[in-house]
């Protein structure tokens, strides 16, 4: 491994362990927000009172953080290297949410979170990360754009009446579709000024990419809200991921290497993926689970 990989891997794992500390933060504020009587049923009044706690808005610095921190990573060392150590984000997010929580982690979902990491992992080593020489669609960029941001409002209405769990997987996936897009968006601007494209063109990209972050940010509370840790994080980042690795290939024309075989593997390598986050959401805790846990440690008056 050469200088400059090392770098990359260890400011890789500064990120995914900056990201870890902002969902387990962020998880803990939503629960409190609940706990406290300000969820009010409706999405204002429970965003008002995440924005009057100070620890949620150190999650979200965490955030900011993590994503400067890959974004440098990505400096030293290529996207086929940094980005599956982003996933361990979810590994590491498990027992600092453990810790905060006073609770044992359930050897399932240590299972369900090493499957699922080894899943993502293995398409994102299939996935080429060259640019292709052909360059991007103007049509296909902005049906792109169009087609994430109805799509993501869409499904959230229409999840508003699913019960909790479901609820929060949903929008998780959501929150995901919104931060891979995001990831496609900002690799694609950079393709777009090297090519020198349509300045109208660009613009249409930078806003997209910079709505589309505020909104994963604020479904993913939703999330954590409804359905936890497990079922928020896990379900956002195997979303996020496919989502980023589909923009490659659809918009910038990037395909997995070994062809066909390549292929396959990256079929199996997604079967894994999904095994572990559907066996991580039917393990973790809910809220109304944890919910008690919490009554019994408080302290008393």
């Amino acid at each position: 491994m050469t200088a400059n990989s090392t770098i990359a891997v260890a400011l890789a794992c500064c990120s995914a362990l900056a990201y870890a500390l902002s969902a387990a933060l962020q998880r803990r504020e939503t629960a409190r927000t609940v706990d406290a009587g300000e969820r009010a049923g409706a999405g204002l009044p429970f965003f008002g009172a995440l924005l009057r706690r100070p620890w949620w808005w150190g999650g979200v610095a965490s955030m900011v953080v993590g994503a400067m921190i890959h974004v440098v990573a990505l400096g030293f060392g290529s996207i086929t290297l940094v980005q599956p150590i982003g996933v361990t984000a979810l590994i590491l997010a498990l027992p600092l949410d453990a810790w905060l929580e006073k609770r044992r982690i359930h050897r399932a979902e240590w299972v369900g979170a090493v499957v699922l990491v080894i899943g993502l992992a293995g398409l994102f080593g299939l996935a080429e990360h060259q640019p292709s020489e052909v360059p991007p669609d103007a049509d296909l960029v902005l049906g792109m754009i169009l087609v994430v941001l109805v799509l993501a409002a869409v499904v959230t209405v229409a999840s508003g009446r699913a019960p909790a769990v479901p609820r929060a997987v949903v929008r998780a996936a959501v929150s995901g579709l919104c931060a891979g897009a995001t990831s496609g968006l900002v690799r694609l601007t950079f393709r777009l000024v090297q090519d020198g494209r349509s300045p109208w063109l660009i613009a249409a990209v930078v806003g997209a990419a910079m709505v589309l972050p505020v909104a994963s940010i604020l479904l993913l509370q939703t999330a954590y809200r409804d359905g936890g840790l497990d079922a928020g994080l896990s379900t956002q980042i195997t979303v996020d991921q496919v989502a980023a690795m589909a923009i490659g290939i659809v918009v910038l024309g990037e395909r997995f290497s070994l062809g066909v075989s390549g292929a396959v593997l990256a079929g199996v390598s997604a079967v894994v993926a999904v095994t572990g986050l559907v066996t991580l959401i039917r393990s973790g805790p809910t809220p109304e689970q944890r919910a008690p846990a919490r009554a019994a440690t408080a302290p008393h008056p």
